[in-house]
């Protein structure tokens, strides 16, 4: 296990590809440093919605006192603009994609599958795309296990340049403010793991900044 100044030091100064290469997304010492909370349970949620009608706050205002109290609330990045599938064009590598989803979606096709592009803007009508069966893929002439930290970095840098390319994105994950950010199903796929991740170090990056 990382100690805490190393891991401070990682997110802080090495490329968000390259922290989320070296970092396991199931880091316990990220808690502190990254988010605070754990993510919510359906008591939880419930808990909050009461807690809310209580305090007569609406959603924005009780997630900002939920965070003056040092309880922020563990935040699932399935709406816009935060969310993978949510559209927000950025440029990776000459690709252009329309979402981090269908990035992620392309790299399922050959290298030299000339449908790849379309897949990647967004222009192909298709939503999902299967492997068939394959364990690895392609990027840039380079052989990338699925699931790998490779595979993570790749994801990290989609969503970095989504970031820099939407300064409303960049604003929405600062109002998210120390909350643990996740996906549903986070530990089934790359994506699930990695993306929050990705937000996460890029968020204490912007915050850092501000300081």
């Amino acid at each position: 296990m990382a100690s805490e100044r190393p891991l401070r030091e990682l997110v802080r100064s090495r490329g968000v590809d390259d922290a989320c290469r070296a970092i396991d997304p199931d880091e316990r010492q990220l808690e502190g440093l990254l988010y605070e909370g754990r993510r919510a349970t359906v008591g939880d949620a419930r808990a909050a919605e009461l807690e809310a009608r209580t305090l007569k706050l609406g959603p924005a205002e009780y997630a900002a006192w939920r965070v003056q109290q040092r309880r922020p609330l563990a935040h699932m990045i399935s709406g816009a603009p935060l969310s993978s599938e949510s559209p927000a064009q950025f440029v990776l590598d000459g690709v252009v994609c329309r979402s981090v989803w269908s990035f992620y979606q392309c790299l399922k096709l050959q290298e030299t599958d000339p449908s790849r592009a379309a897949v990647a803007a967004g222009t192909s009508g298709r939503r999902r795309v299967g492997t068939g069966g394959r364990r690895s893929f392609r990027w840039r002439g380079q052989e990338i296990a699925v699931g790998s930290p490779e595979h993570g970095a790749l994801i990290a840098r989609a969503t970095e340049a989504k970031l820099l390319a939407h300064p409303y994105v960049r604003q929405a994950l600062l109002a998210t403010g120390m909350s643990l950010l996740y996906m549903g199903q986070a530990g089934v796929t790359a994506l699930g793991r990695y993306m929050p991740l990705a937000l996460m170090v890029l968020r204490f990056r912007l915050q850092q900044r501000m300081m």
